[in-house]
């Protein structure tokens, strides 16, 4: 008897469908509207990676989540690595995979042989096409009363959940979106220049989970001071807000030559006064942080 071995505990198993994609704005409706409709639709708990991650390694909070879900569901549009890394831990465990692309070169030959949904985005129904064929892979995946090792010498045994036979219905304090509106200030220094932009964000009340704000940036260029006015388009899930620029004006241009719209992907606090996460500028990408402004009144720009 060969004693070389391995051994897995997988914990306990739950009714949950843990989601391994791009921590992208391009793919944020596509979880909200499309993926996260479909998952609950079936019954199952919609889990997706930067929703349990913890102050501890984030590997093992990726593995905890892959042990213990009782499908994954992978967005493979981009051939992510994290997201190949985490369909390989998935894989190996025997766990059921859908895998989703929106480009089919995208999925890799060792994966074909599984089961992968194409969709087109030049479609218009597309979101309402995927959401139906997911909500049926996931279906069909609930029928099969246990897991099967996808990997030759590997065996899995494991006690499944007995299916959901009701859809996951939100409360209604993830229906609401949390209140925003007010005034955040940041600073953050350019890439390529190193100048210092101080920013401040006005949310408007009653922002929604779409909503559109405003950003005064002030910057100086060769000893003059330029102001300029941007406005965005908001996205709110949860915590996580996504705010991406879509037209500029010059309050100010003292010496600037342009300005590039600019990209946040941030989360906001547990004691909601702090946006912390990513913008992304013309040359790069920088840590960024809005704190909640307390002043009330009219804004003026930064001097």
């Amino acid at each position: 008897m060969n004693h070389n071995r391995i051994v897995i505990q997988l914990g306990e198993l739950k009714n949950a469908c843990f989601v391994v994609m791009p921590f992208d704005s391009l793919f944020e409706r596509e979880y909200t509207r499309v993926i996260k409709p479909a998952v609950e639709s079936v019954g199952l708990e919609c889990v997706r990676g930067d929703e349990i991650y913890s102050e501890q390694s984030i590997v093992q909070d990726i593995w905890k989540a892959t042990r213990t879900c009782r499908v994954v569901v992978a967005e493979l549009s981009g051939r992510n690595p994290n997201v190949m890394y985490e369909v390989g831990l998935a894989h190996a465990l025997g766990k059921p995979i859908v895998l989703l692309t929106r480009n089919q070169a995208d999925v890799p030959f060792d994966l074909k042989a599984l089961r992968y949904v194409f969709y087109d985005t030049d479609n218009p129904d597309w979101g309402t096409d995927l959401r139906d064929e997911l909500a049926r892979a996931l279906s069909k995946v609930l029928e099969n009363p246990s897991l099967a090792g996808h990997l030759a010498e590997i065996s899995v045994e494991a006690k499944l959940p007995i299916a959901p036979q009701q859809p996951v219905v939100r409360s209604v304090d993830e229906l609401v979106p949390l209140s925003l509106a007010g005034i955040w200030r940041a600073r953050w220094i350019s890439i390529k220049r190193g100048r210092e932009h101080t920013a401040t964000l006005v949310v408007p009340e009653g922002q929604g989970n779409e909503f559109t704000a405003s950003l005064t940036v002030t910057y100086d260029v060769s000893g003059e001071q330029t102001v300029v006015e941007e406005t965005l388009k908001g996205e709110l899930v949860g915590r996580r807000l996504s705010l991406v620029g879509v037209n500029y004006t010059y309050v100010q241009r003292g010496k600037s030559s342009g300005y590039a719209l600019d990209k946040f992907d941030v989360v906001l606090s547990e004691s909601n006064d702090l946006l912390t996460g990513k913008v992304t500028l013309k040359h790069g990408v920088r840590d960024v942080s809005f704190t909640r402004s307390k002043e009330l009144g009219a804004l003026k720009p930064d001097a």
